[in-house]
């Protein structure tokens, strides 16, 4: 039997018919509920301890309401792999006896729904694939896990994820296909999409996430959520440069309280960092600061609405009393497939090697991936990748940090009309951008950050487009300069328009354009 715990030594980290056939069921599930802003599925992170502390709400009517959610919305969005409810109503109500002792911790009783790819002791890990779906339980819980466990945190549900994390969107031949609640016709992104589909949907208060292309950031930017990829080791995660685990919220404030509970050294990762930053509750204006904007057009065209929304949400950062002015880092699309060859070239070659013996069971997405490296890995390739980190690392220095800016502006997706099943016919599929029609995943603008690995990026919402679909963006701060970033970010969040209250909440159509 394969198990996750092989892939992983192995790595280092980690469409059929009846798939098409459980995802129009799913489609046609019964109607979505009508959001409430003041349903305690819906409440922010921040509001919700608030109110646990003065008893106004416990965490068992929290838990509850979003089980409620789950039983009524979760046939047609499709985001989650188990549920564990049992186990989270005794966490629940653990956390309840704590704020009538008047002993809670930082995150006491807060719903966090768990990506399909953190250890939980006890649960099973399947990475999306049908190769793990008899995989044992672990034995033992990842270190953020365990970390946010000893702060109070309520694991309830897990979330789906692509398989083996391999591509932008959502939908296994194990899981089936996850929809955006927001217009199920379109993906929520990958390979966090459960997660960001989760929060979307009022299925939990926080998620966790992971990123080594953008898989974070992705389904932020598509579910209207604020997402953060930390340069790599301030979360204890893997040894691979190019990877991070990170927070996904509806709100910054929740974002950088989940963050801190998140980062800091951890004895059994070498690479996490020391000392463990604070994300200050509060955070100085940036009246005065030089931001840079580049729209990365050697990557991809922006679709007008990406464009428009942009513009506006430059516009509101000029209002804050900063200067934004444009320029052009030089980064290209077709340098993805270096990057991408070089990420394969570490360890997470191994999870490729275990795949290729198993191509059948395979989602047409990771089969594409995988054999389409063959020949194009190994040293070679990381030193062509090494190349090519040097080379943007210079142009992002020489071009913004160097010069004065303070932080950097980028869209995170050309387009948010990217459909659910885009990758279960990986040759043909597409995205339409300004009338073009554009294969592959040269759409995004998120996977620079992963070769640059040490630039923290924190994604926001900017708005929502015709379809009803969100659009987002990233905010750059320099190497390790997190708080930059966060500071940028939660200066934004005070002027950008708000996303889950008043009548801004997901209303669940099913509208291709």
């Amino acid at each position: 039997m394969i198990d996750r715990r092989h892939f992983l030594k192995l790595s280092g980290k980690a469409a059929s018919a009846a798939l098409l056939a459980a995802t129009a069921t799913r489609t046609h599930a019964a109607s979505a509920s009508v959001p409430s802003p003041d349903d305690p599925a819906w409440l922010s992170a921040t509001e919700l301890l608030a109110r646990f502390r003065t008893h106004q709400l416990s965490p068992v009517d929290v838990l509850e309401a979003q089980i409620k959610r789950i039983g009524i919305d979760e046939g047609r969005v499709g985001c989650i792999t188990v549920k564990h409810f049992d186990e989270a109503r005794a966490a629940a109500n653990e956390s309840a006896a704590r704020y009538k002792a008047g002993n809670p911790r930082p995150l006491e009783g807060i719903t966090v729904a768990v990506k399909d790819e953190f250890a939980v002791k006890g649960w099973t890990t399947t990475m999306g694939s049908m190769l793990l779906k008899d995989a044992p339980p672990e034995k033992a819980d990842n270190p953020v896990i365990e970390r946010l466990r000893a702060a109070g945190a309520v694991f309830h549900v897990q979330t789906t994820v692509p398989e083996f994390y391999t591509w932008l969107t959502t939908a296994t031949k194990l899981w089936g296909v996850t929809r955006n609640p927001w217009n199920l016709a379109y993906t929520p992104g990958g390979s966090s999409g459960g997660a960001g589909a989760a929060l979307a949907a009022g299925f939990t208060t926080l998620a966790l996430g992971s990123d080594m292309g953008g898989s974070i950031r992705v389904p932020a930017s598509q579910c209207g959520l604020y997402g953060f990829k930390p340069p790599f080791g301030r979360v204890p995660t893997s040894e691979v440069p190019y990877e991070t685990e990170g927070p996904l919220a509806r709100t910054f404030d929740d974002l950088n309280l989940f963050t801190n509970a998140m980062v800091g050294p951890h004895p059994l990762v070498l690479s996490s960092l020391r000392p463990r930053l604070i994300y200050p509750e509060h955070y100085d204006s940036v009246k005065g600061w030089k931001i840079a904007y580049d729209p990365m057009p050697g990557i991809s065209p922006l679709d007008p609405p990406v464009r428009e929304a942009m513009n506006r949400a430059i516009e509101r950062v000029k209002g804050l009393g900063a200067t934004v002015e444009t320029v052009d880092l030089g980064f290209k699309a077709d340098d993805l497939d270096t990057f991408w060859a070089g990420l394969f070239s570490t360890s997470m070659g191994g999870m490729r090697t275990e795949g290729l013996k198993h191509l059948d069971q395979l989602m047409p997405y990771t089969r594409a991936s995988f054999t389409r490296l063959h020949g194009q890995i190994g040293p070679d390739a990381l030193v062509a990748t090494e190349e090519l980190l040097n080379q943007y690392q210079r142009q992002v220095q020489e071009t913004v940090f160097t010069r004065g800016y303070r932080a950097l502006l980028t869209p995170t997706v050309a387009t948010p009309l990217i459909p659910a099943e885009h990758g279960l016919n990986p040759e043909t599929d597409s995205v339409m951008i300004q009338g073009r029609r554009v294969t592959g995943l040269k759409f995004v603008f998120t996977w620079v950050w992963n070769l640059l690995g040490a630039y923290p990026v924190v994604a926001a919402p900017i708005g929502i487009d015709a379809e009803g679909m969100p659009m987002g963006m990233q905010i750059v701060g320099n190497t390790y300069d997190d708080l930059d970033a966060f500071q940028l970010a939660s200066a934004y969040s005070r002027v950008a328009p708000p996303l889950y209250t008043g009548n801004q909440f997901p209303d669940f159509r099913n509208q291709k354009a």
